[in-house]
């Protein structure tokens, strides 16, 4: 698994040490009321549940660029200075569009051996140590474009944590983070979302509430573990033999769509995702009935069963007509079957409610979800740059006075546009430096004026025309696989 995400393996507890302190003592006993809510799969009360965690100012500008561009354009006194500041913004998108055009191709190469939609037929074949390398790059570059798209990792820690807490939906999943071998998962602009349920212990008289922490967008990307090595971890965790951990891992991925590849990898992006529904997005999910469902089943089945069948067989003794014993015996199958269909009435409910999540909430899958990446990377990096040069043309800024004016910043998109940001005034003056754009002189940032940004990002972009030309020009012609992979790619 990648290290980001990796597991923590079991370990054996060492031998107490004498000189230690004593453990502590455990904490106290839920309350009765608690286990019967956890039992049942109710919500648990707000004076009860686990202290959620502060949720995260979002880095993300709910802005597209030529609204940022357009609003700006209008603020600035004077005809001539508006129209060079979107002459300037012109140039620096074109400039910014050629470099995640290049990555773009880039990261279309080096995923397209672990595509699971490749429609074409594969020439080339890649060893082991090329396809190891390829998949490293590969999740190099979305967690690098993922950063750029203003998106955060949740760790292995946090996603434990949400696949361990009680759902507030009739569902009961159980995920095994073990079985993938790389797993990537990062949300960005997390809100809140309001719930008010009955309280089951007043009788549905009282209710209460609770909020729901919502991903606006949630990026997937996993690949699964061989069967042979996770049929090996489990024969070595568990102690048990190879042929019955494989027989394990077999039973338990038997329910996986045709066409499913442990060489592939699976990229997906979800929008407005409760976090409570993270679990609902692993392909090697379980799904059970809770204890209350169950118990719930058997009650009425077994009660049902059993009073059919005593009265079937006191029909079947006492009835002297052939016909009316068959009758008897008819009907007794005929409850068998509806307790049983009422069996899997309940498990469909769940698998329906579980299809329209995920419909509903999909926004792209592999190399979409890869384009449409690249396109909200490149996206986030125009808006910073443009409200950095937009704020700060002109200046010769202290480094120890960049917090200062990152928080006038924020101050003012909250103003002007009613959004609260964490802007990543950091992230632009590292491009912009990188560009040439803003210099550096000892512990001061000289930013340009308007007319200055777009003479020298015009000059970029022909540097950029001339490399573009020297390219096709003067490269040597590819090989026949690295022709294949352009074409394909």
């Amino acid at each position: 698994m990648d290290a980001m995400h990796s597991t923590q393996p079991r370990t054996t507890a060492p031998a107490a040490d004498p000189h230690e302190a004593p453990a502590a003592a455990p904490g106290p006993r839920r309350p009765l009321l608690i286990w019967l809510r956890e039992f049942a799969g109710f919500p648990i009360p707000p004076d009860h549940e686990a202290p959620r965690r502060a949720l995260p100012r979002s880095r993300f500008i709910p802005l597209s660029r030529q609204a940022v561009a357009v609003d700006l354009c209008h603020d600035i006194p004077g005809e001539k200075d508006g129209q060079t500041f979107a002459m300037m913004a012109l140039k620096l998108e074109r400039h910014r569009n050629h470099d995640y055009r290049q990555l773009a191709a880039e990261l279309r190469r080096v995923y397209l051996p672990f595509s699971p939609d490749t429609d074409t037929v594969k020439v080339c074949q890649f060893t082991a140590e090329e396809a190891a390398a390829m998949q490293a790059r590969l999740a190099e570059m979305t967690a690098h474009l993922l950063t750029r798209a203003n998106y955060s990792p949740l760790s292995t820690a946090e996603i434990n944590a949400i696949l361990n807490e009680q759902s507030s939906y009739s569902l009961r999943i159980e995920v095994d983070l073990d079985e993938y071998d790389i797993l990537q998962v990062y949300g960005r602009d997390v809100y809140s979302t309001h719930h008010t349920v009955r309280r089951p212990e007043t009788a549905y008289l009282l209710s209460y509430s609770y909020d729901v922490p919502v991903y606006r967008r949630l990026f997937v990307l996993l690949k699964l573990k061989s069967n042979a090595d996770r049929a090996a971890e489990i024969a070595a965790a568990e102690n048990v033999p190879l042929k019955t951990a494989e027989k394990r891992v077999a039973k338990r991925r038997k329910g996986l769509p045709t066409g499913t590849s442990t060489e592939n990898i699976y990229i997906k992006v979800f929008k407005d995702m409760p976090e409570h529904d993270l679990q609902i997005l692993f392909p090697l999910r379980r799904v059970q009935f809770r204890p209350f469902d169950k118990l719930k089943f058997y009650a009425t089945a077994g009660g049902g069963t059993l009073f059919g069948l005593f009265s079937t067989t006191g029909k079947v003794v006492a009835a002297t007509n052939p016909f009316a014993a068959v009758g008897a015996l008819v009907a007794f199958g005929g409850l068998v079957a509806r307790q049983v269909t009422g069996f899997f009435n309940q498990r469909n409910r769940y698998m329906m409610e579980l299809s329209q999540k995920l419909f509903f909430h999909n926004l792209a899958n592999n190399r979409a979800a890869i384009t449409l990446l690249v396109d909200r990377a490149e996206e986030e990096d125009m808006k910073e740059d443009l409200i950095t040069l937009y704020h700060l043309a002109g200046e010769t800024v202290e480094q120890a006075d960049v917090a200062r004016r990152k928080a006038e910043i924020d101050a003012l998109l909250a103003e002007r546009y009613k959004v609260e940001v964490d802007f990543e005034i950091d992230d632009a003056l590292r491009r912009l430096t990188a560009d040439g754009a803003v210099t550096q002189s000892g512990t001061s940032y000289i930013f340009p004026t308007f007319a200055a940004a777009a003479q020298h990002y015009d000059r970029l972009i022909k540097l950029h025309d001339a490399e573009d030309v020297r390219h096709i020009q003067e490269d040597e012609a590819p090989g026949a696989c690295e022709a294949v992979e352009a074409v394909e790619a």
